[in-house]
């Protein structure tokens, strides 16, 4: 996904409705898939998104650049997920999107495969919502750990004892070959490859 480009917030700031379509263009689908991943529920998710983008197109003036627009975009998003869980008590559903995106795999190389996915989905179901909002931001929706710690409003070090947290519980729970490094806090060095794989 391409950064959203200066211009492109200075044509928001001047209320162009072109630069809008261009964020929601690049920005939708990854925010519409966190909310989804954290809230459980698709017409709650597709509310929050549209109030999200909303508060964006209406709050922009106060985005100051000291971040990544994206990152900002994700501290709106996950701001709505809480107001939203203050008020309901929230079910779960699968962490993907519900699309289909396989091709032709073998159908038994394709069961081996959902049975892992479901495994993880639950373990990371099973997480408390402090870690797992931490694992969706870094190791699904491709945020550093900084730019995961600025969303959630939280130190880094912070996120990290987060993310060893739920790591460790992970690993219990999926066995001793789920592996992770939180030592420098880079995604393709904390195990990004087994969760994003398994919960796409």
């Amino acid at each position: 996904m391409a950064e959203i480009d200066r211009s492109v917030i200075e044509g928001l700031r001047r209320g162009d409705a072109r630069a809008f379509e261009v964020v929601i263009d690049e920005l939708h689908r990854p925010v519409y898939r966190f909310i989804l991943r954290m809230c459980g529920d698709v017409s709650v998710s597709e509310d929050l998104t549209q109030e999200t983008f909303l508060a964006v197109w209406q709050s922009v003036g106060s985005f100051q650049g000291r971040s990544r627009f994206k990152t900002w975009v994700f501290g709106i998003a996950y701001r709505q997920f809480l107001r939203h869980r203050d008020k309901k008590v929230l079910q779960t559903v699968p962490l993907d999107d519900g699309r289909d995106e396989g091709g032709g795999e073998d159908p038994s190389a394709a069961a081996c495969r959902t049975d892992e996915q479901h495994r993880v989905r639950e373990a990371v179901y099973g997480l408390p919502d402090l870690y797992r909002e931490a694992v969706c931001m870094v190791h699904l929706d491709g945020l550093s750990y900084r730019e995961a710690a600025e969303a959630l409003g939280i130190p880094a070090g912070t996120l990290k004892s987060r993310m060893s947290s739920a790591f460790q519980f992970l690993r219990k729970v999926l066995g001793g070959s789920f592996t992770e490094n939180v030592n420098d806090g880079t995604p393709a060095e904390c195990g990004q490859g087994e969760v994003q794989d398994e919960m796409r």
